[in-house]
């Protein structure tokens, strides 16, 4: 089991920086969501603010901006890096990992580093993310544009 978890999480790091992210949004449930919480600890996306808290029809949004050649926050598109280790599966259908992420953009890198939780499912068509939550370890800090998912 941990090592198809493993392999999941690895192959959606991989659709990102491959920037295939119709495919990557298809990794989520109907019911899924991204969430990038602003405090560490938070518990609830209503206690405060959220870099993201996308819940799939949202995220569907996210992914057409993405693919628009017009995009001026993409114009040039982003190069990712994802790096995913530390991977443990602590219970059924759950992987913490560890995430630093390397962006390049119009000649100007960002790292972002941080845990990420993946809850999943098993549905007809395999896994499903239901939630994929990112704690960065700067949430506090001022952040600018996100575009790129993490």
């Amino acid at each position: 089991m941990k090592a198809e978890l493993e392999a999941f999480v690895l192959h959606e790091a991989r659709m990102l920086d491959e920037r295939r992210f119709a495919e990557w949004l298809a990794l989520f449930a109907e019911d899924g969501v991204y969430w990038v919480p602003t405090q560490a600890g938070q518990v609830s996306p209503q206690e405060a603010l959220s870099l993201f808290y996308e819940p799939k029809p949202l995220l569907a949004m996210r992914v057409a901006r993405l693919e628009r050649p017009d995009m001026h926050v993409q114009a040039p598109p982003s190069r990712t890096v994802h790096h995913v280790s530390a991977v443990e599966v602590p219970g059924e259908l759950e992987v913490r990992s560890a995430l630093v992420m390397a962006e390049w953009r119009g000649g100007e890198s960002r790292w972002f580093a941080g845990r990420v939780l993946h809850r999943l499912r098993r549905e007809a068509g395999g896994l499903r993310i239901v939630l994929k939550r990112v704690d960065l370890i700067d949430s506090e800090a001022p952040q600018r544009a996100i575009a790129v998912p993490l």
